[in-house]
Formats: structure tokens, C-alpha cells, sequence
């Protein structure tokens, strides 16, 4: 499942080179409670887009990708994400705050990742241009 929003704004996963999807497996194995609430700030993010601020969204500090920031039930869930080309929303990594700020480990996923999916989307474009 991926959103769409206003202005052809839309959000997507990212895929691992596996076939593996992790925010979308974060998702799932959370409660429908849960699943719901991220569902309806995602929606609230295609709607919005970049023009989204906070309280839901706010720039990561000396990273080039923002957070989505979810509450259920006094729990905080975080959501890393970019804007690409196309009006994509690429979401990288979430997980479940359970400190002030984002762990470094956390931080460094969603940057393997989006430095992972920027090459690959690279490498494809390489290969339109060649036909």
C-alpha cells in the first residue's frame, strides 16, 4: 500500500535489494491501533507534503531526511523519511522512540538506506537514458 496525495504527492517504501521492505514490516507487526495511527499521519503527510511542519514533522539536525513523528497511548514512533524526484515521499526506516533524541544506530539506517536507494535509482536511470 502506498498514499497519494494532493498535488500527485505520494509516499513509498523502500525496498531493500533482498525484496525486504522495513517500514512496511514495522508497520505490520504492530497493533491495529497503531497500524491506524501511522496510517492517518502518512495520509496527513502526502496531503501536506514538504509544507508539513511540526508537531508532525521536523527536519533531522546534519541529515538529509526528516522524521514523521506518530503518538498512541503515550508511545512515540518515528518514521525517517526524504522527497525524491517524482513527488515521492521515500520512507527509510521507523521505529519506536524510547529516548529524548534519535539513536545514533537509527539515524545511520535511514542514512545507509537512502544513500542505498538514491544509488539505485541512479543506476536505473543510467539504463532509461541508454535505450
Amino acid at each position: 500500500m502506498n498514499g497519494v496525495g494532493s498535488g500527485g504527492w505520494r509516499w513509498v517504501y523502500y525496498k531493500m535489494a533482498s525484496g525486504r521492505v522495513p517500514v512496511r514490516e514495522f508497520i505490520d507487526e504492530h497493533s491495529a491501533e497503531v497500524r491506524e495511527k501511522l496510517f492517518a499521519d502518512l495520509g496527513r503527510l502526502v496531503r501536506f507534503n514538504v509544507r508539513l511542519g511540526p508537531p508532525y514533522v521536523e527536519k533531522v539536525e546534519s541529515r538529509d531526511f526528516w522524521e514523521m513523528r506518530t503518538k498512541v497511548r503515550g508511545n512515540i514512533y518515528r518514521t525517517f523519511y526524504f522527497a525524491f524526484t517524482g513527488k515521492k515521499l521515500v520512507l527509510l526506516h521507523a521505529y519506536q522512540k524510547k529516548s529524548q533524541k534519535a539513536p545514533k544506530k537509527e539515524l545511520e539506517v535511514a542514512e545507509e538506506r537512502m544513500s542505498d536507494y538514491l544509488r539505485r535509482s541512479e543506476k536505473t536511470k543510467g539504463r532509461k537514458e541508454r535505450r
